[in-house]
């Protein structure tokens, strides 16, 4: 039993991480994961429109992005992981869609009211950048982790209770979001 738990461990340490796609844990049954109340990528399609000019950031490598069909000259992306920023530059530029690196939330290389629509699924963000980048009337889609999300298992590896940045709880974020002047807020 030991033996295949090491073995188990040692080909994960080896396995290579890029992209978004974790299909190899779905098949392996090492893991589950509850059903959310809401389909991210069903809201997305609910607002996006074929002529919007589109920014997913932090992409990863692109996998959920591509599923959106949307025209690739009118999508960006970021992403700040160097392995998964070279496969956006391998398999989504030569593709039309424009790829940047960006190692840190506060400042997204993109001009003033450049997008219709910015989308963001767990990658941090500064919410005027976000604005500065958007235009007039444009939308913010953004899924996060919760910063109370695995505090328990947490607490149990790390023998101690880990401080709680105030910064990423719905509250702060939703106050920060009126303050830079976003409107019409769908959180569940």
């Amino acid at each position: 039993m030991m033996k295949k738990l090491v073995d188990t461990w040692k080909q994960e340490v080896e396995r290579s991480f890029e992209g978004w796609d974790f299909s190899y844990l779905d098949d392996s049954g090492r893991w589950e994961m509850e059903s959310l109340p809401w389909d991210y990528l069903k809201i997305v399609r609910q607002y996006l429109k074929e002529a919007d000019r589109l920014l997913d950031m932090g992409t990863g490598g692109g996998e959920v992005l591509l599923t959106l069909g949307h025209p690739y000259h009118k999508t960006s992306v970021t992403e700040g992981y160097p392995p998964n920023y070279q496969l956006c530059k391998k398999n989504l530029e030569p593709l039309g869609i424009t790829v940047k690196f960006v190692e840190e939330d506060d400042f997204l290389p993109y001009p003033d009211n450049h997008f219709d629509i910015i989308i963001n699924r767990h990658e941090a963000f500064r919410l005027d950048e976000v604005k500065r980048t958007l235009k007039r009337g444009g939308i913010f889609i953004t899924q996060q982790v919760g910063c109370e999300n695995s505090r328990a298992l947490s607490k149990r590896l790390l023998k101690k209770e880990l401080e709680v940045d105030f910064r990423n709880q719905l509250t702060y974020q939703l106050e920060q979001a009126k303050q830079n002047g976003f409107k019409g807020f769908y959180n569940i």
